[in-house]
């Protein structure tokens, strides 16, 4: 499938939704972006949901080009509240194979509002995600191995943790295996 807003979110339940692509989190605003906004405006923006989300084919550069008020209806963008509201029943696993997927917004008592949130709501059973930039080559190999461990053992958890480990001993420091994490039942 291609990896574009519309057929994203066209998916309806699958068993395991796998999306290979960039993933952004906005934390914070510039004065100069939150100059001129209206009341509803700036509370708009104060909104984690539409802070996070993924960059698809189409989206170009824009968290550069565009204001933060284009961004939720820019081709090419899918953010966490558009996420939500996708139909995910049944789904087992959804692995969002890109850098910082796994950022969002702490509220206490509710957890992270983020695109990981957003997958969980939106029905799936568990998500991979990752906390902070990951190296394309070995994302791949451990994806691979979590997979192959996943369909010979039926057991998602303990592949997952098996392929970590399998990678670690291959690139001992973190930064390759370190940041994907699994959520969820």
């Amino acid at each position: 499938m291609t990896a574009d807003e519309d057929s994203i979110k066209a998916v309806r339940q699958p068993k395991v939704l796998h999306i290979a692509t960039h993933g952004f989190f906005k934390e914070d605003f510039s004065k100069d972006e939150l100059v001129g906004l209206t009341a509803s405006e700036n509370e708009f923006t104060q909104n984690p949901l539409l802070r996070s989300g993924l960059l698809l084919k189409g989206a170009g550069d824009v968290l550069k080009s565009s204001s933060i008020l284009d961004i939720n209806s820019e081709k090419g963008v899918l953010t966490a509240y558009e996420a939500m509201n996708m139909n995910l029943d049944n789904t087992e696993l959804v692995v969002l194979s890109a850098c910082e997927t796994g950022l969002g917004e702490i509220q206490i008592g509710e957890g992270v509002f983020g695109l990981q949130r957003s997958f969980l709501v939106a029905g799936a059973n568990t998500v991979v995600m990752s906390l902070f930039k990951v190296n394309d080559e070995v994302t791949q190999k451990l994806m691979t191995r979590f997979y192959e461990r996943w369909l010979l053992t039926g057991d998602k958890r303990k592949s997952f943790s098996e392929a970590k480990k399998e990678i670690k001993k291959v690139y001992p420091q973190p930064i390759y295996w370190g940041s994907f994490v699994m959520t969820g039942l």
